[in-house]
């Protein structure tokens, strides 16, 4: 079995060295346009580097040819997720990723034709395989599962106020909380304003209660489709400091996040948001008082009815930071995934989001356990409150 990892970045590298030991694969090859970088972490690991550039479509057919499983965390993904999805289903080969952007997790589903192309070819893939979106949609899926019946699912991220993220996730997260994003609302995939309809969460000790608005992110798109009876999926987001909030919204008053080149600029306003962000400068400039909390929390909601009444199934993932510093689940969910694939237990033919081809108990508890992500489950029903 032959695992091209495209990406040498903190992604793709953990999902490298989670997948190492296992010997799941007989050849390894990992990719990257700083082949440098590709080396490196090829020579740890026993495999073999080569470069690649994302935007070249040559290029990727080139890398990939001949893989059984591409794993991709090239991004952002909204420029560089759909060519190489496209390429991975030309040249028939199976395919994981962590697409995070909610209008690529759109482009996809609604690409009928996409589908299609991956049955023909008999490939599989799986957009969206890490903890946000990922963990977090199977959740939703699970908690749906739970009830009867399921009307809603609502995903919350919950994080401490960081400015520097790495220039790819800065602008990442500026795409998701500006202007307008997409969200599964009365049946159908509508625009609405992000940080719009802020609503209160109450969340496990020690974290409170806080009120999260609309984010752009593929679970509210992707639960909306793959979840039965579904009448609303939405997303939504806080930090926990308001004044990290406070700032984020005044980025978009400020016009700095518009994502167009302006003539005579070298970059976009968000590009250059982005970069500065990750600067030392940036992060002096634009850091607001810590709030204290320890960590990250992830809440899912779904409503509906159990046993004739209804009812609420909570899960809450919650990410405690060790010394301060977060241990990203991503890379372990997407290696399981990536696992899974080469060792043929992801059998369905086709494009899909985690939660319309993977069991949702099994897997979300066995990443969670490696991850020491804290998950706890509640079901409220009517009885209960009353």
């Amino acid at each position: 079995m032959k695992l091209v990892i495209l990406s040498a970045g903190s992604i793709a590298s953990g999902v490298a060295r989670i997948l190492a030991p296992s010997a799941c694969y007989d050849e390894l090859v990992i990719a990257d346009i700083d082949i440098d970088k590709a080396t490196a972490l090829a020579d740890e690991l026993g495999g073999k580097a080569e470069h690649f550039d994302a935007s070249d479509p040559a290029s990727i057919k080139s890398v990939i040819t001949g893989a059984d499983v591409v794993f991709n965390a090239v991004g952002p993904f909204f420029k560089f997720g759909m060519p190489i999805i496209r390429a991975a289903i030309e040249c028939g080969v199976n395919y994981v990723d962590v697409c995070d952007e909610f209008d690529i997790a759109e482009q996809i589903i609604r690409d009928s034709g996409l589908d299609e192309a991956a049955r023909a070819a008999g490939v599989t893939i799986v957009f969206g395989m890490g903890f946000a979106p990922g963990i977090t949609s199977l959740l939703g899926r699970w908690a749906a599962d739970l009830l009867d019946t399921a009307d809603s699912v609502d995903v919350m991220m919950a994080i401490p106020y960081m400015v520097n993220m790495g220039a790819t996730i800065n602008e990442h997260m500026l795409h998701s909380m500006s202007g307008e994003v997409r969200q599964f609302i009365d049946g159908e995939v509508r625009s609405v304003p992000a940080w719009a309809d802020p609503k209160p969460f109450t969340l496990q000790e020690p974290f409170g209660v806080c009120h999260a608005g609309y984010m752009g992110h593929p679970e509210g798109i992707t639960l909306g489709r793959y979840v039965p009876g579904l009448r609303n999926a939405t997303v939504r987001f806080t930090w926990f400091e308001e004044a990290g909030n406070d700032m984020w919204k005044a980025f978009e008053t400020l016009g700095l996040t518009n994502p167009v080149r302006l003539d005579g600029l070298p970059m976009s306003p968000r590009e250059f948001l982005a970069r500065y962000m990750a600067t030392a400068e940036g992060e002096r400039a634009l850091a607001v008082e810590p709030g204290g909390m320890p960590g990250t929390v992830m809440q899912i909601v779904a409503e509906g009815e159990l046993g004739g009444e209804p009812a609420q199934v909570i899960f809450e993932a919650q990410v405690v930071y060790a010394d301060g510093v977060a241990d990203d689940p991503t890379p372990r969910a997407a290696a399981a995934a990536v696992r899974e694939m080469l060792e043929g237990r992801i059998v369905a033919r086709g494009v899909f989001s985690p939660e319309a081809c993977i069991d949702p108990e099994p897997f979300v508890l066995g990443v969670l356990e490696s991850a020491g992500v804290t998950l706890s489950k509640r079901i409220v029903t009517l009885t209960d409150i009353l």
